[in-house]
Formats: C-alpha cells, structure tokens, sequence
C-alpha cells in the first residue's frame, strides 16, 4: 500500500465516520452547543469546517488554485452561509452562530467534496506530493502533508469533537470501539 493509498483509504474510514455520527442526528442536535458552553462549537460547525477544509485543501491548494466544490457549486448562497470562510479564525460566537437550514443540501455539498476528493485520488500523480504548498495559517509543507495533516487528521481531531458532542447530548457514541 503507498503513502496516497493509505490516506485515500482512512478518508474513506472518516467520511463514513462521519456519516455514522450524524445519522441518528435531529437539526436541533446539529446546532446544540453542548452545555451552553462559550467556548464550544456545536456539530453543524464542525462538519461544514471540515468539509469547507477538506474541499479548499484538495481542490485550491493541491489542484494550484482550482476553484472549489463551494465556488463551482454556488453553495454558499445555496446553503445561505459566508462565500469565503470555512471556519478557521471565526470567533466561538460566531462558529455558534451559524447555522445549516437545509441539511439535505449541505448532504449534497458533502457529496460532492467526496467525489471530487475521489477523483482527484484516483489517478495521482505522485511526484506532485512532494510539491511545497502553502496551507494558510500553517505554511509551507509538502502537498502530503497537506493531505494527510490538515485533511485526515484534522478530520478525525474534529470526528472526536463530535463524539464528545454526542456524549454531551446524551446520545450514544456512534463508533465502536
């Protein structure tokens, strides 16, 4: 198995993690702070920061400047939320603040990511993960690092949030263990 394999196959394992977590989920639980806390963001946040993360990493950074699923999709008027943030440098204020009125449509954004995230792992061309990239606010690195840290393992940090949130819900955990 290469590096690309292993990381296309844990994305896989998270997007259907992910999908697991907030099946069962009522809109009300997607935007429910856990304990009215001042300092948490609640689950509709979490998955529309991941994805937005997810869709401007592979597209615009890998893909030299590719306009994303969001700008392609006119997603953001769609889905009535900011055209250009994806979350990171909001204030908790205001990651609680939004909210995600057509859960159905944010679905078919998801979707989409993923295939486009798809497609672009299913033919690589490795010589381009060695490539610096510069991933804003963290720097320069190597596209797979990109990849790998600012897409799966930022996706899974933000999976366990979720979980806690569920906990904090009082609903059950949605992975096994």
């Amino acid at each position: 198995m290469t590096l690309i394999e292993f990381i296309n196959a844990e994305l896989k394992r998270l997007h259907a993690t992910l999908d697991a977590a907030t099946a069962d989920l009522t809109p009300a639980q997607w935007h429910t702070v856990p304990a009215d806390s001042d300092r948490a963001n609640h689950i509709a946040f979490e998955l529309w920061h991941f994805y937005r993360t997810e869709d401007n990493i592979v597209r615009f950074i890998l893909q030299g400047r590719r306009p994303t699923v969001w700008m392609e999709g006119g997603w953001a008027e769609r889905l009535g939320l900011p055209p250009v943030m994806q979350g990171t440098g909001m204030s908790v204020a205001e990651a609680q603040a939004l909210r995600i009125a057509d859960l159905d449509g944010f679905r078919e954004y998801v979707r989409a990511v993923r295939a486009s995230t798809d497609a672009y792992l299913a033919q690589p061309d490795a010589s381009t993960f060695d490539q610096p990239v510069t991933v804003k606010p963290l720097g320069e690195m190597p596209a797979v690092r990109a990849l790998g840290q600012v897409v799966v393992t930022h996706g899974f940090t933000h999976l366990g949030e979720i979980e806690l949130i569920r906990t904090l819900l009082g609903l059950k955990p949605a992975i096994g263990v």
